[in-house]
């Protein structure tokens, strides 16, 4: 799509240099709005906390969440939200360089420590996959695949039952409603990066980590694009890598 377009700013939409990479198509204008993640985020599940003394944040703390850890580039929050927005509801695919690139520089520590065998993305029903014309986890999971040189299962994990939208559901409701989603179709590696572009209230990535848990993952991880910001939204411009 690169090649068929002209590269616009994956923050306020405006054509950009098609010769820059991927994380340079930030504006000068927009880099101080990216909501990057940083310290001190949540142990866990690496939503920003109120300060360094807090290792989890208050949903991990009331929470038993089946992953043993994931971490987000941005918080989803402003310009970064009508970003996303974008990407899944007017078809801006061309932002997704960018969003893998931020994404593999955010977990690029992480990645050395959890030694993932294979990316998996979170599967979409069929059905919403129709509708929208791609599964936007799946193009961001091939792109770290081919930045990290991680494989990439596309088809491990499927998705067998509509659980239509969930965003104004809470935690408890979401869990019910996705409870028996996903359905593991081949051999499952011991240790899996999963990933997606939001993580809200981990419900997903929860039922995700079930079905492969019982198919024998022994160690689950995840890497997103956006999280939600916790109690305290936290972004350091200092922190933006070009």
């Amino acid at each position: 799509m690169r090649f068929l377009y002209p590269p616009r700013c994956p923050l306020c939409d405006t054509v950009r240099n098609r010769n820059v990479p991927p994380i340079l198509l930030v504006c000068e204008d927009c880099r101080e709005k990216l909501p990057w993640v940083t310290e001190p985020a949540c142990m866990k599940c690496g939503k920003p906390v109120e300060s360094p003394e807090k290792e989890f944040c208050g949903d991990c703390e009331r929470t038993r969440h089946l992953f043993d850890q994931g971490r987000a580039a941005f918080t989803y929050s402003g310009s970064m939200r009508k970003s996303v927005y974008r990407m899944k509801f007017q078809n801006r695919r061309d932002y997704l360089d960018f969003y893998a690139e931020a994404m593999v520089r955010t977990g690029e520590r992480y990645l050395s420590c959890w030694r993932p065998e294979v990316i998996v993305p979170i599967p979409m029903h069929w059905k919403k996959r129709a509708a929208r014309g791609y599964n936007q986890a799946e193009l961001l999971a091939m792109r770290i695949s081919r930045l990290t040189g991680i494989p990439c299962e596309r088809k491990l994990l499927r998705c067998v039952r509509y659980t239509g939208d969930q965003k104004e559901l809470g935690r408890n409701e979401r869990l019910r409603n996705l409870r028996g989603s996903f359905e593991v179709c081949s051999a499952t590696p011991s240790r899996i990066l999963l990933v997606d572009d939001v993580y809200t209230t981990g419900s997903t990535m929860d039922e995700a980590a079930r079905a492969l848990r019982t198919a024998g993952a022994r160690q689950l991880f995840f890497l997103v694009l956006c999280t939600g910001k916790g109690k305290k939204s936290l972004h350091d411009t200092k922190s933006v890598l070009y």
